[in-house]
């Protein structure tokens, strides 16, 4: 079934997007890549891949409560812990600016104008998968970028190079400091540099690993990720935080916080669009982030 908005178009955002992972959760158990999953080429505008970030870029809407548009990254890992975000550091939001020509120009042929959501949310769809007996296990979690980008992703790199700088000095009680007007960017420290005289070239790279507390395959730091899921997280701040709720619940009987929740509404437009029957298959809670307050969750088994 697709999802209609007014004008007779297809509704596209990242809860419509679950929505759709939903009807197809039985593969997430499955052997087959992630890069393989039959993905909802309806609500997808332009794909990345070896185009560089994002792997999918949500179509956008003209009209509607939804603006649609969010990027996508995909990442697997044969454990349970994260894979390092080796491409473009995690962020909750990005500009439209970081995409390549070749994801630009499938816009363009799509006929969306890009800059008119000129700053996009980021979303990861991260698999984990533990080969145990007598069959692997696996989690597979739709996540908000503000899961990992608790700081400004600027303000980590700045403070990762001053924490360089100073265990460089040549005086140990010296307090050296990157000049304020000195912004690290990503893109541009990892390009190659020529110095001259020299017969190499150099080329730094940064690596971002998630710290043990947004490890969110981890079954001691988020044991509500159950084995052999679908879990959808989003950041939102209208909610209470989560130790003022007992656990996880049925869809028709949520209580009232979550429930008034622009996240509930949200997903249950999607289902109520796509299929009201995934509603039976989905419990709803709040996911309590260390750092960085409460996420609506929205979780069913893939068996």
């Amino acid at each position: 079934v697709c999802a209609d908005g007014p004008s007779g178009m297809t509704v596209s955002s990242i809860f419509h997007f679950f929505a759709h992972l939903m009807e197809r959760r039985g593969y997430f158990g499955q052997d087959g890549k992630l890069e393989d999953f039959d993905f909802p080429e309806q609500l997808i505008a332009a794909r990345g891949g070896r185009q560089g970030f994002p792997d999918l870029v949500l179509k956008s809407n003209e009209a509607g409560p939804f603006t649609g548009g969010e990027f996508i990254e995909l990442k697997e890992t044969q454990s349970l812990q994260i894979a390092s975000f080796n491409s473009t550091p995690p962020s909750a939001m990005k500009s439209v600016d970081v995409l390549q020509e070749g994801v630009i120009n499938q816009l363009h042929e799509l006929g969306e104008a890009p800059y008119r959501l000129p700053e996009r949310e980021v979303y990861y769809l991260i698999r984990g998968r533990k080969r145990v007996n007598p069959a692997p296990i696996s989690k597979t979690v739709l996540v908000s970028g503000r899961f990992f980008e608790t700081v400004p992703i600027d303000d980590v790199l700045r403070g990762a190079f001053e924490q360089v700088t100073k265990e460089s000095a040549s005086d140990p009680g010296s307090e050296p400091r990157i000049p304020e007007s000195f912004v690290v960017k990503q893109n541009v420290f990892a390009a190659t540099r020529q110095v001259e005289g020299a017969s190499v070239k150099v080329r730094f790279r940064v690596m971002i690993e998630a710290d043990g507390q947004a490890n969110l395959l981890s079954d001691r730091q988020f044991p509500q990720i159950r084995d052999d899921t679908l879990t959808l997280l989003v950041h939102d701040e209208s909610l209470p935080d989560a130790d003022e709720f007992t656990g996880p619940s049925d869809w028709h009987s949520v209580p009232s916080a979550i429930e008034e929740s622009q996240s509930f509404a949200n997903l249950e437009a999607a289902y109520d669009e796509i299929d009201t029957q995934l509603k039976l298959a989905t419990s709803v809670f709040v996911l309590q982030h260390p750092k960085n307050g409460p996420f609506f969750a929205a979780q069913a088994s893939i068996h």
